[in-house]
Parts: structure tokens; sequence; C-alpha cells
């Protein structure tokens, strides 16, 4: 997998082939069609696997980091150790996917991505949840940060600002908290504005 991650990154998706991902990998051809059934079952596993960082089968909400936020003392610590982990995948799969982006007219690909962003806002959702639950996040606004979490921690956000504006993976991963944090302190019920 860490072959065809490679490729991916360095050629994009339209460039390489199945061939060059056996080569790499030093399989044969037919040996990634079985496991994956195609180009984009390839692209699919490579994305996942830079994103949680092994090739183990387990969804993100399942592993462990995450089980261990309902035992934070506070909303605002749940978040705090959620977001360490978050950026360290969101850092780990931005090559892949921007190569991804990059592919987006083929309809294979499109389907992925709506896919990956529809799983992406479900598990801002969970993770909202999560942390929320904790004592302190007993008046958020769960759909609008959840929405504030999907926008800002997200690879778009992070190649807007570390990629191309040169801030640091630190700068952009304090950003994301603070925006974040300000919203999970937000007394859900009051007025914006009000007097």
């Amino acid at each position: 997998m860490q072959a065809a991650i490679e490729l991916f990154e360095r050629q994009g998706y339209v460039a390489t082939t199945v061939g060059d991902i056996a080569a790499a990998a030093q399989t044969a051809v037919q040996t990634v069609y079985s496991a994956y059934g195609s180009k984009v079952g390839v692209l699919a596993a490579a994305h996942d696997v830079a994103l949680a960082g092994d090739e183990e089968p387990v969804p993100i909400a399942e592993r462990e980091w995450f089980r261990a936020l309902a035992e934070a003392s506070t909303a605002a610590e749940a978040w705090r150790c959620a977001l360490e982990q978050m950026q360290m995948s969101t850092a780990r799969v931005a090559p892949i996917y921007t190569a991804m982006m990059a592919a987006e007219a083929d309809p294979d690909v499109a389907a992925l991505m709506r896919s990956l962003r529809a799983q992406r806002a479900e598990f801002s959702r969970l993770l909202v949840d999560q942390v929320a639950g904790r004592p302190g996040g007993e008046q958020v606004d769960r759909a609008r940060v959840a929405d504030l979490v999907y926008a800002t921690e997200s690879v778009e956000s992070y190649s807007l600002l570390v990629t191309q504006c040169g801030w640091s993976r630190e700068q952009w991963r304090d950003w994301v908290h603070d925006l974040v944090a300000l919203e999970l302190r937000r007394d859900a019920g009051r007025p914006q504005d009000a007097d």
C-alpha cells in the first residue's frame, strides 16, 4: 500500500497505472486487482491507510484514542486530545487527498470523494457528540460545532494555510483548536449580540 500512496502522491491518480503500482510493490497486476477490485479501490485504500496511519481495518470512531475521549474531565480537554490525533491524520492524508481532488473529473474518483466527504461530516458529528458529552459541553450547539470541525479540521484548510500560506502545522492546529474551543464555550441558548 505504501507503494501506491507514494505513486499517487508523486505522479497523481491519472498518470499512475495499476501496472505501476504492481511493479512498485513487486507483485502481479492481478494481485492488485484481486485485493482492491480497481484502481479507484486502491486509491480508497491508500487514503484510508494514510488517514489512519496503519493498515488495521478499525474505524476511527472505534480506535482507542477516540474511545478515550469519554474519560476526559471536560469538553475542552476532550477537544484538545482529539485534535492532537486529528491533526496528525490530516497531515498524513493531505498529499493523497490533494491528488484525489486533482482527479475529481474522473467519475469514479468523484463518487469516492462524495463518499469520503459524507464520512467526514458524519465523523465530525460523532466527535462533537463525544466531546460535548463531557462536563462543560452541555450547552453546545452540536450541529454548529460539527460544521465548524468539518470545515476547519480539513485537508482543504490545511493545504491553504500550511502548504500555500506557509503556516507551520502547529499554527494551523492552534487555529483550528481556538475556533472550535470558542464554540465549545459559547452558551447555545444565548442570543448573539444581545444586550
